[in-house]
């Protein structure tokens, strides 16, 4: 990548970046937003080896009527000794008990989709009362269960929230996304990034 290039790539990240910043509030309250955002920054891991870990490709969740879009997607990595496993990615950030004891009842049969392990994201102010919390969300994170919550943090989505608006908007930016996934890897954006971290961390539990 050029030197006017990889100036071009920054420029739309910042300008993308203080725009999200302003109407974060509304950003980390969409599942659908943030979903899409994570599916596309760890679609540019595909292909590669982070902390030990093989990202092999990502894949939508089947029976695709039975899940109805609850669980987001599926992450197939390599654990180091070669044995696959596949992570589902469910984002909940809804605040609303009556939704979210629906969601979680059915997300405890969630190995039924194909899935080894589960990883349920979700602002952490949501988790801190566990007496307000709907009696399943504690049953899919016992250990008996298996699922993971990792808290969603404004500082780490903000990152994967600006790389999916610049993707978005490359056209305006007049970058491509070559462009994009070498200023990604160049600044170690997305493996540094706490949020996906965590979530590779999930798999090798």
């Amino acid at each position: 990548m050029t030197s006017l290039d990889f100036k071009q790539t920054i420029s739309a990240f910042d300008i993308e970046r203080q725009m999200l910043a302003q109407e974060l509030a509304q950003s980390i309250a969409s599942k659908e937003t943030i979903a899409a955002g994570l599916l596309l920054c760890l679609s540019f891991l595909v292909g590669r080896q982070v902390d030990g870990l093989q990202i092999v490709k990502l894949d939508r969740i089947y029976p695709l009527k039975r899940n109805q879009g609850l669980i987001d997607f599926k992450l197939v990595c390599r654990l180091p000794n070669q044995t696959q496993v596949d992570l589902g990615i469910c984002v909940l950030p809804s605040p609303d008990f009556e939704y979210v004891t629906e969601a979680c009842t059915r997300l405890l049969s969630y190995k039924d989709f194909g899935l080894d392990r589960l990883c349920l994201l979700r602002p952490g102010d949501l988790m801190t009362d566990v007496y307000q919390l709907p009696t399943c969300l504690p049953k899919l994170l016992s250990s008996d269960i298996g699922g993971h919550f990792i808290p969603l943090k404004t500082r780490d989505l903000l990152t994967i929230l600006t790389t999916l608006s610049v993707f978005r908007h490359k056209d305006q930016y007049l970058i491509t996304s070559e462009m994009i996934t070498a200023y990604l890897t160049q600044q170690d954006i997305l493996t540094s990034n706490i949020l996906i971290k965590n979530i590779l961390a999930t798999a090798q539990f």
